[in-house]
């Protein structure tokens, strides 16, 4: 009455099968480091991942694929969310990025140092306080939680130590 999944033969692997996948996880979920779907397609294909780099190649050429695209539409988010540049880089890194790529798209952003203290302030603020730090304690909990965030020392420190309602 049913089939049995052990009585379906395997399907075979081929050029369009994997190139197929691909562009399945990328409609199903959007986009990926190419380095991601490598990673996956050689996880499903195990038995057979001849094709796997011939098909993420011709989608790199295609356009569909693309790096550099992808890791600048991440930083720009993770700026517009209050994240240092630190923090940043630490979560391009973790996604598959290269070094290069992770440089340029941070090095791209137009910040500057201004623009972090305001963002590193805003984030004191919500936590800590208007008021600037002066318990010890205190003070280290918020430098260790705007360093946590990705900002610098030196920006952390800034922003502990110089109320909201002041200028900058």
């Amino acid at each position: 009455m049913f089939k049995n999944k052990q009585d379906a033969k395997p399907k075979e692997i081929t050029y369009e099968r994997v190139k197929g996948y691909y562009l399945w996880l990328i409609g199903k979920y959007g986009d990926y480091p190419a380095k991601t779907l490598m990673q996956k397609a050689n996880t499903l294909f195990k038995e057979d991942s001849s094709f796997n780099q011939e098909a993420l190649t011709y989608l790199i050429e295609q356009g569909i694929v693309d790096d550099l695209r992808y890791a600048q539409r991440l930083t720009q988010n993770y700026s517009e969310k209050n994240i240092g540049p630190n923090k940043i880089k630490q979560k391009l890194y973790t996604k598959g990025f290269t070094s290069q790529i992770i440089n340029e798209c941070v090095g791209s952003l137009d910040n500057t140092e201004d623009d972090y203290l305001d963002k590193a302030l805003a984030i004191k603020v919500k936590k800590f306080g208007e008021a600037p730090i002066v318990d010890e304690k205190l003070k280290q909990k918020a430098l260790r939680h705007l360093i946590g965030q990705g900002f610098s020392y030196s920006i952390a420190n800034k922003a502990i130590s110089c109320a909201s309602n002041e200028d900058l």
